[in-house]
């Protein structure tokens, strides 16, 4: 060996004792590998047979224990005693080679070998090195730190001593702080005897086996991602191999809570891989749908099928989902993003076979795509083949109010403007309500054009500055009712507008057809004469398609004079006409009278300053009223169109009328708070200098906005029926109010004013941060989260109530805090006046919404929704949810009901890091499908 010609003065000299820094080039010898459970000696080999001898179940525990206390007591001495460190990690790191050093490590056929201690021996007869107190190796980026080290240069064995550590060339630790440690530097297998290790999120201990960088072999092991010395649960097994970024691999396994054993599995797989990866999918099933408690029970598996990461653009999947006597459903979906051309959509497909022999489909597809930077197109298309099933086959209570939506777009930006196209489609699922569609839709909106621009703005005139606007419009309507004729509307139109300073001249005109399938006759479709006796088989419905359109146009010319403060005078002048058709007009448009308006709007705010009280300084009410005069004088209009059954008078009339609107705000101002002082905070003063003074804020304590009434002189009276005021206020968190009055009761003679309350809408929340923009608290945020998994049928709690921001930060680290409690209420009341001499309207709808969030301890969440019918004095739909933290893992509790009496109930036990591990029980039933 290059160093064996080195005297002994030398060995006891700065060169091993001081420095400790020898380079041993070693041979590489192409030996055989061994077994990845094979030992690295004889005695170790013996010693791991007989570990994996205990075979019986009684002698497994007691093996499960005995490691738990083991890892125990290490964790205890490596709390309150830092020998392990102090005596593995070497003070210094290995001192520069010099010249010589680095032609040797350098030298073609050899391997460089860095070791350090304080004692070392070398012996050149059975090339073995001996190191003792602080021995540390380093080769190939690997390193061992030991009491003491052995290594054998004939065999290419390295046996440490004591307390030791293996660090592979990856990063990956191996502790044991009794057995021996054998590692082959050819071959790169280790054996570890009651060691431990960090493993991906796996703090794993046990009899290890170290196959090259990225295998761990492990025998009579445990392991466990709860972090804390004393962990809360383990998995034990007789057999663990985990392959670094990939997968782990157990075989049998026992779970544990404490001491306590919970469960058995005959083996446990984990692909640890991160990213998309094709592969089955793992069934869903409850305890209840293995072992039913009951003969009514409907056993449910869901979630079989396979996942395929097509490539690195797409990707799909298919599964199924089987419901005893319910359903047999068979969905998919196919997704696609390319990033770099802007595209991205996925496409779902449900097919469902239900008990009694029929078919249901649903189709989803959802696509975007940007076509450079002025064009991009949306889609988001879902079709179901029956709402009816829909409607009864639905879980989630929020759904059943919604309707059927799909939507495509394109837009186009040019320099002159910009370009949609659209079109809509709805399927209601409430019974007796329309289905539209609306397609075509196309609108243009034209760039702003300037026409007398000004050459500076030292040149600038009174004419410059004019700009001209405008817009075009075309849709079409189809709309389909049980039990109405189909109508259709198809309308267009285009705006043009010219603005000079505070003068504006708009103009704009529009164009309706609409057509009704009216029925008119009803004849037999098909009669039969048998024996005398006439069989009609069905109706035909025959009639006329009904025909209406209208164009009108209008022009108005207005300008606005700032008269003192914010009170502005807007008079304008309004021209107006139109053309009718119908069938009574044998489709010829009749043109009407063309009217002139005149009209002036006057709006202003009146302030009032009050003095402050408790926290604010002052007080400030904003009076804001807005009256609005009109007059158009009458018209007469020709004999043919006075004579058209849809002509109405109010299209000739004269009119006459003011129209009053008010909005009050009463705004305070809060005193500054003082930030808290704090030793940070004095520091960055003292460096940056004194703070800014803290800013007054403002809030608004009271807000109402009252429609307008419009009195007309010519009727004499109010012609406002309904009257609406809107109450908002910054005291109480999201309060706001809407009350609704009908105005006048209608009679023989007349009608009387005698307010009705017929609307009354109201909501605010209540909870530990409500005042939080008020007194400063900001309180604990809440997130939203939504995962990318295709949408499944049945209830998934709505994660406002139940996602949390867990980022409690400081010493705490990943603990999570108590969420805020919090507490929504939303009011309904909807009635109708009771009409002289008819039969009495419907009674009122009372409806209160409320949603309750708080957390009754710091690992306790709980979230409630529900709908609560005043009238019928019942429940619409609830959603409850119970949440318990534990520590690595989580419980859940849930329960759903809709309005189609359709319920899931839901409990589940899961593990974070592995959420395929849980144990649930999961009942559902849907009352409309029996």
């Amino acid at each position: 060996m290059p160093s064996a010609g080195l005297s002994r003065s030398q060995t006891d000299g700065g060169v091993w004792r001081e420095a400790a820094l020898v380079c041993v080039a070693v041979f590489i010898l192409a030996l055989p590998s061994v077994s990845h459970l094979e030992a690295a000696t004889p005695a170790a080999a013996s010693r791991i047979a007989v570990l994996a001898a205990q075979d019986t179940s009684g002698a497994r525990r007691r093996q499960d224990l005995e490691a738990r206390r083991r890892s125990a007591r290490r964790a205890v001495r490596a709390q309150g005693d830092s020998v392990l460190a102090d005596s593995l990690a070497p003070a210094d790191p290995f001192p520069e080679p010099d010249s010589i050093m680095r032609a040797l490590m350098q030298r073609s056929g050899y391997r460089p070998v860095l070791y350090r201690g304080d004692t070392l021996r070398l012996s050149t007869g059975d090339r073995s090195i001996h190191i003792q107190q602080r021995a540390s190796i380093e080769r190939a980026g690997e390193k061992l730190f030991a009491d003491s080290v052995v290594y054998d240069g004939e065999s290419r064995y390295v046996i440490a001593y004591g307390k030791s550590k293996l660090i592979n060339a990856k990063g990956e630790e191996i502790d044991s702080e009794e057995g021996p440690l054998f590692y082959h530097t050819e071959r790169h297998v280790g054996t570890v005897i009651e060691g431990r290790t960090q493993w991906e999120i796996w703090n794993v201990e046990g009899n290890f086996t170290l196959e090259g960088s990225d295998t761990l072999w492990v025998r009579s092991g445990i392991f466990t991602s709860c972090e804390l010395p004393e962990p809360h649960y383990y998995f034990a097994s007789d057999k663990i191999k985990l392959v670094l970024g990939h997968i782990v691999v157990a075989w049998p396994v026992r779970l544990y809570f404490g001491d306590v054993p919970v469960f058995w599995f005959p083996f446990m797989a984990q692909d640890i891989r991160q990213g998309r990866r094709s592969g089955i999918l793992t069934p869903a099933f409850g305890i209840n749908d293995v072992v039913r408690n009951s003969d009514s029970h409907r056993r449910h598996i869901s979630n079989i099928g396979y996942y395929w990461a097509i490539s690195d653009y797409m990707d799909a999947q298919i599964r199924f989902d089987w419901w005893s006597s319910t359903w047999t459903r068979i969905d998919g979906f196919y997704r696609y993003r390319w990033r770099d051309r802007l595209l991205d959509g996925r496409l779902g497909y449900s097919q469902f076979f239900l008990a009694d022999g029929t078919r249901e489909m649903s189709l989803v597809w959802n696509h975007s795509q940007k076509f450079g930077e002025r064009s991009d197109l949306r889609a988001s298309v879902r079709f179901v083949s029956s709402t009816e099933f829909e409607q009864q086959a639905e879980f989630n209570p929020e759904r059943l109010t919604q309707r059927i939506r799909s939507d495509v777009g394109f837009t186009r930006r040019f320099d002159w403007g910009m370009l949609n196209l659209s079109a809509q489609r709805t399927q209601p699922l409430t019974e007796g309500k329309a289905s539209t569609l609306n397609f075509p839709q196309a609108s243009i909106t034209l760039t702003p054009l300037v026409l007398t621009p000004a050459r500076s703005p030292l040149e600038a005139r009174w004419y410059n500055g004019l700009t001209w606007t405008g817009s075009f419009n075309y849709q079409h309507l189809a709309e389909d009712e049980p039990g109405q004729p189909d109508r259709s509307v198809t309308a267009g139109g285009a705006t043009s507008g010219f603005a000079l300073g505070n003068l504006r001249w708009n103009s704009n005109a529009t164009i309706q057809e609409v057509t009704l399938a009216k029925p008119d006759t009803l004849f037999p479709a098909d009669t039969s004469i048998i024996d005398g006796d006439t069989t009609v088989t069905g109706p035909v419905i025959i009639g006329p398609e009904v025909l209406n359109g209208t164009i009108s146009w209008r022009t108005s010319l207005g300008y606005q004079q700032r008269l003192i403060g914010s009170t502005t005078l807007t008079p304008a002048v309004d021209l107006s006409g139109s053309f009718l058709r119908s069938n009574e007009t044998n489709l010829d448009y009749i043109s009407a009278p063309t009217r002139i308006a005149v009209s002036a709007s006057l709006n202003s705010d009146i302030f009032g300053f009050f003095p402050g009280i408790g926290p604010a300084t002052r007080i400030r009410h904003k009076f804001s009223p807005g009256v609005r005069w009109s007059y158009s004088p009458e018209v007469s209009p020709s004999a043919r169109l006075n004579s058209l059954e849809r002509f109405s008078t109010s299209l000739i009339e004269e009119r006459h009328q003011v129209s009053l609107g008010l909005t009050q705000t009463f705004e305070a101002k809060l005193r500054a708070r003082e930030p808290e002082s704090s030793a940070e905070g004095r520091a960055v003063e003292d460096s940056v200098g004194p703070r800014a003074p803290p800013q007054e804020r403002k809030i608004t304590v009271l807000a109402v906005r009252t429609s307008a009434v419009t009195y007309d002189f010519v009727q004499e009276e109010l012609i406002t029926d309904r009257l609406s005021n809107n109450i908002t206020s910054d005291l109480l968190r999201g309060l706001a109010v809407r009350v609704t009055h009908d105005l006048f009761e209608q009679r023989t003679n007349g009608r009387k004013f005698k307010p009705f309350l017929s609307e009354l809408n109201l909501s605010f929340s209540l909870g530990a941060r409500s005042f939080a923009g008020i007194f400063g608290s900001s309180g604990d945020g809440i997130q939203q989260g939504r995962g990318i998994l295709p949408e499944t049928r049945g209830f998934e709690p709505d994660e406002e109530l139940t996602s949390l921001d867990e980022r409690a930060g400081g010493e705490e680290g990943e603990r999570r805090r108590s969420r805020p409690w919090n507490l929504a209420i939303d009011y309904s009341l909807i009635r109708q006046r009771p009409l002289l001499g008819e039969p009495d309207p419907p009674a009122p709808r009372q409806t209160i919404r409320a949603n309750l969030g708080f957390s009754p301890t710091e690992n306790w969440t709980v979230s409630w929704r529900t709908t609560y019918d005043l009238e019928e004095r019942d429940f619409v739909d609830q959603i409850l949810r119970l949440r318990r933290d534990l520590h690595r893992w989580s419980a859940t509790f849930d329960f759903s009901k809709a309005s189609n009496d359709n319920f899931i109930f839901t409990f589940a036990v899961h593990l974070n890091d592995l959420p395929d591990v849980k144990f649930d029980y999961r009942q559902e039933t849907v009352r409309s499908i029996q």
